[in-house]
């Protein structure tokens, strides 16, 4: 993503947040300088949350579908957050970049493919969601299958970060280096922008919300139907799905509202930079908030990571796994049940 420093044209005509000087309002050069502690902490209980989550899906012998894409979504967040500190580095230092080109690269790469192969996983887990309650006799639900989908989604995020390795490098203004996407014209900006957020955005959203609303549909269908412990597991499906369409709601839309208004947003106000860096801000969070709501709602995880004596004695018992249509499974032993997200 790193969208406050994608570029600067030759004219000198503020295009972009990295155009304004940082200096000419004290009171913006104080808001900015809390961003690197609010960074640190997201990274610091990122990491932490996302390497609790890989190790639950990972230590699990007896794994279903949704954990790997939830282990995929898990990865994906640490890698972005591992090369978050060059970002932080960058902000104390006035936005001096001082780890050469390839590190740019590599830095602003990362970042941007963290957005689509996030968006890309979410997408995915949905229509996962979606055929798991609505067509659970699918054959095409399997480990094997499931791990093929998330490779491509992982190799379709890598082509859609080819023009940010094209373009992204170390720029030289003012005495100093700065590392940022730097297109041709304003016009360029333009399709940029169209680019990542229908993308990266617009068409997820569509996809995420129109299957999220038949699979809710099909689930208070057939509410009145169920036996209570089902309608247990309907209520806590529903919640799932609510949360990750708000979350996905609440973290990326502001930034993709504010980068399209932001085209044509020559003299931008204090008040809209305050808000542009919130955006950004909102959407660095998503990789910290992902993991810590699968660890406080999720209870197969929490189970897993609380329960580990009882799970190993469980993984090695001769009893048998048994596993429902609507996407959950249920062994003997309590301690590991497996709820479906």
């Amino acid at each position: 993503m790193n969208a406050t420093d994608i570029f600067c044209n030759e004219t000198g005509t503020s295009t972009n947040m990295s155009c304004v000087d940082p200096g000419a309002s004290t009171d913006i050069t104080t808001f900015m300088h809390i961003f690197p502690s609010i960074y640190g902490i997201l990274c610091a209980v990122g990491v932490m949350a996302n390497g609790l989550v890989i190790y639950a899906v990972a230590t699990c012998k007896k794994k279903m579908v949704s954990d790997i894409y939830v282990l995929n979504l898990a990865i994906a967040d640490m890698l972005f957050l591992l090369v978050m500190p060059f970002n932080i580095h960058q902000l104390v230092r006035d936005r001096q970049w001082v780890f050469g080109n390839f590190m740019c690269k590599a830095v602003v790469v990362v970042d941007v493919s963290n957005q689509f192969t996030t968006v890309g996983v979410v997408t995915v887990l949905c229509i996962d969601r979606y055929i798991a309650i609505v067509h659970p006799t699918s054959e095409k639900r399997s480990i094997q299958w499931t791990i093929m989908v998330n490779v491509l989604v992982w190799l379709g995020s890598v082509l859609l970060t080819v023009p940010v390795m094209m373009y992204t490098k170390v720029v030289r203004r003012r005495e100093a280096e700065h590392c940022m996407m730097y297109l041709d014209g304003p016009q360029d900006m333009y399709w940029y922008t169209l680019y990542q957020s229908i993308l990266g955005f617009i068409i997820p959203l569509i996809i995420i919300t129109t299957l999220y609303s038949l699979t809710l549909y099909r689930v208070f269908r057939s509410v009145r139907r169920l036996k209570r412990k089902q309608t247990v597991w309907a209520k806590r499906a529903t919640r799932t799905v609510v949360m990750v369409i708000a979350l996905f709601l609440v973290c990326w839309s502001p930034y993709h509202v504010i980068q399209v208004v932001n085209l044509s947003n020559n003299r931008p106000t204090d008040a809209f930079i305050y808000a542009y860096h919130i955006s950004i801000c909102l959407s660095y969070s998503h990789s910290c908030v992902n993991p810590l709501m699968l660890l406080i709602f999720a209870q197969n995880y929490r189970e897993r990571l609380c329960r580990r004596d009882t799970l190993a004695g469980s993984q090695h018992s001769p009893k048998t796994t048994g596993v429902k249509t609507d996407g959950s499974c249920t062994t003997p032993e309590t301690s590991y049940r497996c709820t479906a997200i």
